[in-house]
């Protein structure tokens, strides 16, 4: 029998929190548009950012998958319940918020904030929407017990996990010709969560990350590579996205590894701590990315425009993490009530 790889597909979920620390800090530095970087490795680099999504997407598609592994047979009213609680709180006080205040300023019609926090704004290209990612979370999170179902009942896993990729990539190719072009981040990614809960049935069966594995991860790690280079001519056919999600359970399993072998705690409960606050982050980041012309005057001041998110994203981390906290208490509060 082939050895198994050390740590395997555990890493995933041991350090689950660090990984999504890590993407919360790519999706970050993506949203640093303003940056002004002369030089094309650090460009690139920046660009990659928007990854962060996607890792995102998958262990969030680990973990509910997981979940649903050990809470077998609980109504699905539970599960929405408990996803409700996580998500709405925050995103309401976020975005109603910032929308009320937008309204007010005369920036958006006054319905508009109504459609943002419905999380409907996305869908039908609303002007002035507060963001895509929530409402992509919102539908795969509806969908998640009913696509569920179907993956326990199959047997060919692996191959129901690849039907999901090659619709997906339909649906783009749909989207994209019908000129819904808003909707293309969606389906590019619904991939990422499909992969989740295969990586969730291989660590709830002890699935090993054996040669034939690697074997296989390596080879999307080729495709990828030849993806990318089809897309500097056919960015319609090749999208770049569609690049990054062949890639992301190597890359992910490559992280996992560098932390595993990461010695110091403080790195690893930073980590911890960002991803624990990643939602409550992501909502202040997107107000501080659409808000820079009106913050820039109090805090950029140098040419490649550093100073500005050098004092914005420690502020934003900050904010983020004290708002998770405090709203964590009150339903820790309201549960013992």
């Amino acid at each position: 029998m082939a050895e198994e790889h050390q740590g395997g597909y555990k890493l995933l979920s041991r350090y689950r929190r660090e990984l999504m620390g890590l993407a919360m800090l790519g999706v970050m530095l993506f949203h640093a548009y303003e940056l002004e970087l002369t030089s094309l490795p650090l460009r690139a680099f920046r660009q990659m950012g928007f990854a962060g999504v996607d890792i995102f997407l998958l262990l969030s598609g680990m973990g509910i998958c997981c979940s649903m592994y050990r809470r077998e047979g609980e109504p699905v009213g539970q599960y929405y319940l408990r996803r409700c609680r996580r998500l709405l709180p925050a995103f309401w006080l976020v975005v109603g918020l910032y929308s009320v205040a937008l309204a007010l300023a005369g920036r958006i019609r006054p319905d508009v904030i109504l459609w943002n926090l419905s999380t409907l704004s996305y869908w039908w290209n609303i002007p002035g929407g507060f963001n895509w990612y929530v409402s992509a979370i919102v539908v795969l999170y509806l969908l998640a017990p009913f696509y569920y179902r179907l993956f326990r009942r199959c047997r060919q896993k692996e191959l129901l996990t690849l039907a999901v990729y090659v619709v997906g990539y339909v649906l783009y190719r749909q989207t994209w010709s019908a000129g819904m072009l808003h909707l293309l981040d969606f389906f590019l990614r619904v991939p990422d969560f499909a992969m989740g809960f295969l990586l969730a049935s291989y660590l709830e069966e002890g699935r090993k990350l054996n040669r034939r594995h690697l074997v296989f991860w390596a080879g999307t790690v080729v495709l990828s590579v030849a993806i990318v280079w089809l897309w500097r001519t056919q960015p319609v056919i090749a999208p770049l996205c569609l690049a990054v999600t062949l890639a992301l359970v190597p890359a992910c399993l490559v992280l996992g590894k560098l932390l595993d072998w990461l010695p110091g705690r403080w790195f690893h409960r930073f980590l911890r701590t960002v991803g624990g606050s990643s939602l409550e982050i992501y909502l202040l980041n997107v107000i501080i990315t659409r808000e820079f012309d009106l913050l820039a005057p109090w805090l950029d001041h140098d040419p490649i425009r550093i100073t500005y998110y050098l004092i914005a994203y420690p502020i934003n981390l900050v904010l983020g993490i004290l708002l998770h906290r405090g709203l964590e208490r009150l339903k820790k509060e309201r549960t013992n009530d």
